[in-house]
């Protein structure tokens, strides 16, 4: 609760002093902040390495505004073999990136699909021992949003359920259950309301979109 605090009063202080300008430039994307958090995360193991990303209540042009990240924010999944644990960061505009109160039961509690959810459980409990290659190739949080927002089962969700919202995941490819390469990472996107999801998952190598 107290880092939570902590981010709403870094943010409104934040909010208070900016322009226009300032507040265009507050808008980013999944990888634009990769290398700020693990320069951060240094500090908590000399080994840190991304081990993923989650995107809350992402916007339809995939990005997060760093000026309000206590309403949405693209969350750094942290590992360590040294530790053998995860750590969880956010960016906050001007503030660098901060220890995250989001973590891993956050974000299971918005998916609604229960074998969506039985897989992510599995991912996210291997990913305190694997991470995703700092080489990997894998899509930006606009471009995967483009293709899925796209796609007739993504409109009519949305259609059914009016103020539906977006959750993002990019976790390493060689923890889904799906066939794919460890060099690799792949999104897997929640569309969901207070009661469903439609939960999707794009490979990062081919760009095929297959449902959870």
């Amino acid at each position: 609760m107290k880092k939570l605090l902590l981010l709403i009063v870094i943010s409104l202080a934040i909010f208070v002093s900016c322009d226009d300008e300032d507040i265009l430039q507050s808008l980013f994307t999944a990888k634009e902040n990769v290398t700020p958090v693990l320069s951060a995360a240094a500090s908590w193991s000399s080994d840190a390495k991304l081990a993923g990303i989650y995107g809350w209540n992402i916007s339809t042009d995939g990005k997060v505004d760093l000026l309000s990240p206590t309403t949405n924010a693209f969350v750094y999944i942290v590992q360590s073999d040294s530790k053998g644990t995860n750590e969880f960061y956010v960016p906050v505009y001007a503030a660098g990136p901060v220890k995250s109160p989001i973590n891993f039961v956050t974000m299971l509690s918005y998916v609604k699909d229960a074998n969506a959810k039985t897989i992510l459980e599995t991912i996210f409990g291997a990913l305190a021992t694997t991470n995703i290659n700092s080489t990997a190739s894998y899509y930006d949080s606009p471009a995967v949003l483009t293709s899925m927002l796209a796609r007739p089962d993504v409109s009519s969700f949305r259609n059914s359920n009016p103020g539906s919202k977006i959750d993002m995941f990019l976790v390493p490819s060689v923890t889904l259950p799906i066939p794919g390469s460890s060099g690799y990472a792949d999104w897997i996107v929640n569309f969901y309301s207070s009661s469903s999801s439609l939960v999707l998952y794009q490979n990062s190598q081919t760009g095929i979109i297959l449902e959870l």
